[in-house]
C-alpha cells in the first residue's frame, strides 16, 4: 500500500511540474495581433550627385551615413537631413591605422553614437557628432581574437555587443566590450542537413537597451529575449509557422521576415511580398502590432527615423542615382 501511495505522490508531482511548465509557455507565447494601422506609401527618390554603390544606411541625430564597399577610395558618406547635402565622403581600403581592412559596416544601437566595424577584424570605433556635425572618434573597442565571425552586430548601453555567429552558426553571443569576455549565449537550434542558410531556424537580430529581437526568416516568429539574462521573454507566432523551404532553391523558397530595426519605441521588420516592393511591420517591446507599411519598392536595407516618422532605404537595381524615402 505505500509503495502505491509513493508512486502515486510521485506522478502527481510530475503532473503538476508538467502542468506548470504548459501554463509558463503559455504566458510567453502570444499570437501576432492585427495591426492598428496599415499605409500604402509610395517612395520618394532622392538625387545626390556621389556616385556610390550603397552597402547599409544608418540614421543618427539629422544625418544619413551610408557605406560602399565598391569604391576604394571613398567608402564612407554622411548627409545632412533634410536637405541631403553631402557633408563628409571619405573612408579608404589598406592597412593603415584610419584605412578599412574590412567592408565598414554599422554597428546598430539605439544610441546617437555610430559604431563603426571594418577597419580591422577586431575592432569597432564608436563616433560621436560634434555641434559642427562632424563624426569624432569617441573610443575605440578591441573584441577577443576567439571571436568567430560576427553578424547583425548591435551595441547596447556603450559596453555590450549583440551579435550572431552566422554563417557559422545561428547562436547569438553577448560581449562584455570593456572586459573582452564573452558572457552569454543563446542557442538556437540547427537542423542535421547542415546547409545553413537554408535552416528553418535562421532569422535575422536586432538589440536596444534591454531586448533582444529574433525574428525567423522561413517562419512568421519573433523571439524576444531579455539583454541581462538572455532568457525568452516571449514569442510572437503568426499564422504561417511551417516554413516551405526547397534546399538550394531560393526562387521557390518563401520568405517571411528579412531585416531587423530596432529603434527607442518600436522595431521595424522588412517583409517581402509576393508582388514587388515589400512590407515594413512595426512592434513595441512588449510584441503589439502597431503598423504596417506597404511600399512600392522593394528596400534592400533601411533605417528609420522615428522623431520625423521617415523609412530611408536603397534599391540600386531600380534607382542608382540616391536614396528612397518614405513618410509614414
Amino acid at each position: 500500500m505505500k509503495k502505491h501511495l509513493h508512486l502515486l505522490s510521485i506522478y502527481t508531482l510530475l503532473t503538476a511540474c508538467a502542468t506548470q511548465t504548459s501554463i509558463q509557455e503559455q504566458t510567453f507565447i502570444q499570437k501576432i495581433e492585427p495591426f492598428h494601422e496599415q499605409k500604402v506609401l509610395q517612395a520618394e527618390k532622392i538625387n545626390v550627385n556621389e556616385v556610390f554603390a550603397i552597402d547599409g544606411i544608418e540614421v543618427k541625430k539629422n544625418n544619413i551615413f551610408a557605406t560602399d564597399s565598391r569604391n576604394s577610395n571613398q567608402m564612407l558618406y554622411q548627409y545632412s537631413l533634410p536637405e541631403f547635402q553631402c557633408i563628409y565622403t571619405g573612408g579608404s581600403r589598406g592597412g593603415a591605422e584610419n584605412e578599412f581592412q574590412l567592408p565598414p559596416s554599422f554597428c546598430k544601437s539605439t544610441s546617437e553614437k555610430v559604431y563603426i566595424f571594418g577597419y580591422n577584424p577586431f575592432v569597432i570605433k564608436s563616433f560621436t557628432l560634434d555641434g559642427n556635425n562632424r563624426l569624432t572618434l569617441e573610443k575605440e573597442f578591441t573584441l577577443p581574437a576567439s571571436t568567430p565571425t560576427a553578424n547583425f552586430m548591435n551595441i547596447v548601453n556603450d559596453s555590450l555587443l549583440i551579435y550572431s555567429t552566422y554563417p557559422d552558426k545561428l547562436n547569438i553571443q553577448k560581449i562584455n566590450l570593456m572586459s573582452r569576455q564573452p558572457i552569454g549565449e543563446i542557442i538556437i537550434g540547427q537542423e542535421e542537413h547542415k546547409e545553413i542558410f537554408f535552416d528553418k531556424n535562421k532569422g535575422y537580430l536586432a538589440a536596444n537597451d534591454s531586448l533582444i529581437i529574433y525574428a525567423y526568416t522561413y517562419k512568421k516568429q519573433i523571439d524576444i529575449y531579455g539583454i541581462n539574462d538572455m532568457k525568452l521573454r516571449k514569442r510572437l507566432i503568426g499564422n504561417e509557422t511551417r516554413p516551405h523551404i526547397i534546399i538550394g532553391d531560393i526562387k521557390e523558397t518563401i520568405f517571411h521576415q528579412r531585416e531587423i530595426v530596432a529603434c527607442k519605441n518600436y522595431f521595424y521588420i522588412r517583409c517581402p511580398r509576393e508582388k514587388e516592393g515589400c512590407f515594413i511591420e512595426v512592434y513595441d517591446y512588449s510584441g503589439r502590432s502597431i503598423a504596417k507599411y506597404e511600399l512600392d519598392i522593394l528596400l534592400y536595407a533601411f533605417s528609420i527615423d522615428e522623431e520625423h516618422r521617415t523609412i530611408y532605404g536603397y534599391n540600386n537595381d531600380i534607382f542608382e542615382e540616391g536614396f528612397l524615402k518614405y513618410t509614414y
